[in-house]
């Protein structure tokens, strides 16, 4: 199979199952989150026995995308400072440029 090719793959999480279809160079990162999602419900399911099933999804929902807004956050500001950064460093090497050429 080319590492290019995509792949059907079935998860469960929750109890539910349900297949997607992904890159097949992605199966890996999928397991892994199937893994931590499934993992994340189990503990919750313990931890808040008087919650139904969809009222704990719903609060995995929050924090999966609470974890996401934060990382787009750090993403904006890490280009930002990059774009700062360059600025920076154009302006040393013009005015390096400019004294050599004095």
């Amino acid at each position: 199979m080319n590492r290019q090719d995509n792949v059907k793959m079935e998860l469960k999480i929750a109890g539910e199952r349900f297949f997607i279809t992904v890159p097949f160079s992605d199966q890996d990162m999928v397991r892994d989150t199937e893994k931590s999602v499934e993992a994340l419900f189990s503990l919750w399911r313990r931890q808040f026995e008087d919650k139904s099933d969809s009222e704990i999804l719903a609060m995995m929902t929050y924090q999966y995308a609470s974890f996401y807004m934060q990382l787009l956050k750090r993403v904006d500001d890490a280009k930002e400072l990059l774009r700062q950064t360059n600025i920076y460093a154009d302006n040393i090497l013009s005015a390096q440029s400019s004294t050599r050429n004095s």
